[in-house]
């Protein structure tokens, strides 16, 4: 990670102080919403927890369109702003309603993450664009590595919902480092719209990436509701234990990202994400069939190598296409991992339910395995799809 452009570690940092909190205080809500829901309210927390994944779900596209309209810039200041206002309304919120519209208005304002790639886009060298999403996907998962650590410490100094207030200032110290940014395109991004990305031709449409993206994110996060009781199933005890073996995967994508990436260029979009879908596959199947934590390590780490794998190969293909609508093509992008989350997240709790707490990992497990199949069965794009994308 060396010699990262000044200004793409920017809005690198920028997007690290917005997803700090979108990432870090989700996992603290039963202890956030004890004043607001009775004993037998519990069930609904997880309601409150995807409420702004729905609401950027929903809008990431329509703010695609005001980035392509109005500028990335301000589409990302006005994405940061969001975040101000909906973390200040949660903060001093005296009920549930309120505390609700501050979420609803984090989600459907906020969207960072495919506002920060769309602006991006317009700043760096087609070559450059996959190496530059890989990082904001970094950014993101140090985020989950470090806000439940700090985060944890800190809810305990004061009423725990008046925490959002405070760091309501890390999204607007992120406003401000970004009015200091340029607003109009490099030369370079201008000239990437009218020729392909100089390493390879895409091997998939957009709307074919959309589909195993979704699959992807589905298979990833349908495990991780239930991954505590089941770390309980195989012996843990010690907490501290259990929140290692459930970060393990994302340490893995921040030690590969890292590292040098000049092999990423030897492989398509399209094997990259066979790997890795093949390696989240055999990880699924072996955490289902685990009756004891031995080798669970192992696994954990097979998973992060295959979650890492496939962002790449999605990213490769998506900074390849020809856009004219950047902003538009990365709402969508970002939206779909939106929606594929909430539907993982209400799946878990279904199959959880109807069978037994392994059995998300088997799910996981049959949704990469129709990924890899319809990867199989794609052939390479025609030009009128590559440039056609966007609707």
């Amino acid at each position: 990670m060396t010699n990262i452009n000044p200004l793409v570690l920017t809005v690198l940092f920028c997007h690290f102080l917005s997803s700090f909190t979108i990432l870090g205080m989700p996992l603290f809500f039963p202890k956030i919403m004890v004043d607001f829901l009775s004993a037998d309210q519990q069930m609904y927390i997880g309601w409150f927890y995807v409420l702004p994944t729905i609401c950027t779900a929903i809008s990431s596209p329509l703010w695609g369109r005001f980035a392509d309209k109005y500028g990335k810039r301000l589409s990302l200041i006005r994405a940061q702003l969001g975040l101000v206002i909906g973390f200040l309304i949660a903060g001093f919120a005296p009920n549930l309603w309120v505390f609700s519209l501050g979420l609803v208005i984090q989600g459907a304002c906020g969207g960072t993450f495919a506002a920060s790639n769309a602006y991006l886009a317009s700043q760096v060298s087609p070559n450059e664009l996959a190496k530059t999403l890989n990082l904001t996907q970094f950014s993101a998962r140090l985020s989950l590595l470090v806000a439940p650590i700090l985060l944890g410490i800190l809810i305990n100094i004061d009423q725990p919902i008046t925490l959002y207030s405070y760091l309501a200032v890390l999204p607007f110290c992120a406003v401000i480092a970004i009015t200091r940014l340029p607003k109009t395109e490099t030369k370079f991004a201008k000239k990437a719209k009218k020729s392909a990305i100089a390493y390879q031709r895409p091997p998939l449409s957009f709307n074919r990436l959309l589909l195993v993206k979704f699959l992807f994110s589905f298979a990833v996060v349908v495990s991780f509701p239930y991954f505590y009781p089941y770390m309980q199933s195989l012996g843990a005890t010690n907490n501290t234990l259990i929140g290692w073996y459930f970060s393990l995967p994302h340490l893995v994508y921040l030690i590969v990202i890292a590292l040098n990436n000049d092999w990423q260029k030897r492989y398509s979009a399209k094997q990259l994400c066979t790997t890795g879908l093949s390696a989240v596959i055999i990880a699924g199947v072996f955490q289902y069939q685990a009756t004891s934590m031995a080798f669970l390590m192992v696994w954990r780490l097979l998973l992060g190598l295959g979650i890492c794998l496939t962002f790449i190969g999605l990213h490769q293909g998506v900074a390849a296409l020809k856009a004219e609508k950047t902003g538009l093509m990365f709402g969508r992008f970002d939206s779909i991992s939106k929606w594929a989350g909430v539907v993982a997240g209400i799946s878990a709790g279904v199959v959880v339910e109807a069978f037994n707490i392994y059995s998300p990992f088997l799910v996981s497990v049959m949704a990469c395995t129709l990924a890899l199949l319809f990867l199989a069965l794609t052939q390479t794009t025609q030009n009128s799809e590559e440039k056609h994308y966007v609707s």
